[in-house]
C-alpha cells in the first residue's frame, strides 16, 4: 500500500528576519485507531539558534568571507604511527629556517581574485603546532615530527563554495605523505571557524539558484503496529543564511497484538534524495544542514 503525505494548509508566520511554515498542533490519536499522516508542528529552536550565528554574516562584502569546512590546517597522513602521534601531540621540530613573509597573498575566490593580508611563516608554524594536544596519547613519547622545509605555495581546502585552491604555507616533513598545509590568508579573510558547524557546500544547488537536491536521513522499515513516519525537507531562511530541516509526518496505525515484540530492529542509517526550493536564490548566503534528529 502506498502511503501519501497529506499536507495541512497553514499560514506563513513572520518573525524577525526569519520565515517559518507553522501549523496548529495535532490532537493525540485514539488508541488503536488508524490516523492519516499529518505534519507535526514543533518550534524550530535548533534551526533558529544556528541561523542566529550568521545574523552578522556580511553577504554584500567583497570578497565574501571564506568558510572553511575542515579548518585552515591540512594533513595528508603519515608514514609511521609515531609521526601521527607526534603531530597529534603538537610535538614538532624545525630543521630549517622560517622564510621571510609577504604582507599579502593573492587568492582566487568565487567572487574574484583579491590581494589578502597574510599571516607570517612563524604564525603558520604556531597554528600547525596548535593542532596537537600535549595530553593526547599520554602514554606515548614519540620523537618530534621533523619539519625540513617551509615555503609559500598553494593547497586545496574544502569551503562552503566547493574545493578551493588557496595560498598556503607548506611544511615538508619526511614522515608525512605530503607537505602539511596552513592557509596563508589572515584571519580577516575567514568567517570564524567556531560558527561553521553544519555548514554545507552548495554542490546540490541547481543553476536556478533556488532548487536544492540533498541526500539526507530517511526512515527505516517499521515493525508491526509502530507509527509510520515520513520525512519531508524544507528550508528556513534569513537574509544571511538558509537552513534545511527535516519535518516528520506520523500516522498511528491500528494496534497489532504481539507484532512489535517479535520484530527485529536494525541500526542502519538510511538516506534518500530530497528536493527543496528556497524562497529566493541562495546567492552569498550560507547554507546549513539539518540537525541529527528530524522534528
Amino acid at each position: 500500500m502506498t502511503r501519501r503525505l497529506i499536507r495541512i494548509a497553514c499560514p506563513l508566520l513572520a518573525v524577525p528576519a526569519l520565515v517559518l511554515a507553522g501549523c496548529a498542533p495535532v490532537p493525540a490519536p485514539t488508541p488503536g485507531a488508524a490516523v492519516p499522516l499529518v505534519a507535526e508542528a514543533s518550534p524550530p529552536a535548533d534551526e533558529a539558534a544556528r541561523l542566529a550565528r550568521f545574523a552578522d554574516f556580511p553577504v554584500d562584502r567583497k570578497p565574501r568571507p571564506i568558510l572553511l569546512l575542515d579548518g585552515r590546517v591540512r594533513e595528508y597522513g603519515y608514514h609511521t604511527g609515531d609521526a601521527k602521534i607526534a603531530m597529534s601531540q603538537g610535538r614538532l621540530k624545525l630543521r630549517t629556517e622560517l622564510p621571510d613573509s609577504p604582507a599579502t597573498v593573492r587568492a582566487a575566490l568565487p567572487d574574484g581574485t583579491f590581494e589578502l593580508p597574510a599571516i607570517s611563516s612563524r604564525q603558520a608554524y604556531d597554528l600547525l603546532a596548535a593542532v596537537g594536544d600535549p595530553a593526547s596519547a599520554p602514554d606515548a613519547s614519540p620523537a618530534p615530527l621533523l619539519i625540513t622545509k617551509v615555503e609559500l605555495g598553494t593547497a586545496e581546502f574544502r569551503t562552503d563554495r566547493g574545493p578551493r585552491l588557496l595560498p598556503a604555507w607548506l611544511f615538508t616533513a619526511p614522515d608525512s605523505f605530503q607537505p602539511l598545509a596552513v592557509a596563508a590568508p589572515a584571519d580577516t579573510a575567514f568567517w570564524p571557524v567556531e560558527f561553521t558547524d553544519r555548514v554545507m557546500d552548495q554542490a546540490g544547488l541547481a543553476a536556478d539558484g533556488v532548487t536544492l537536491t540533498l541526500r539526507l536521513p530517511a526512515p527505516g522499515p517499521l515493525c508491526p503496529g509502530q507509527p509510520v513516519r515520513e520525512y519531508a525537507a524544507e528550508a528556513v531562511e534569513t537574509a544571511q543564511a538558509a537552513v534545511v530541516r527535516l519535518r516528520v509526518s506520523t500516522a498511528f496505525p491500528a494496534a497489532t497484538p504481539g507484532g512489535a515484540e517479535s520484530c527485529v530492529r536494525d541500526a542502519m542509517l538510511r538516506t534518500a534524495l530530497y528536493t527543496v526550493r528556497l524562497a529566493q536564490p541562495l546567492g552569498n548566503r550560507v547554507l546549513l544542514g539539518p540537525s541529527d534528529n528530524p522534528s
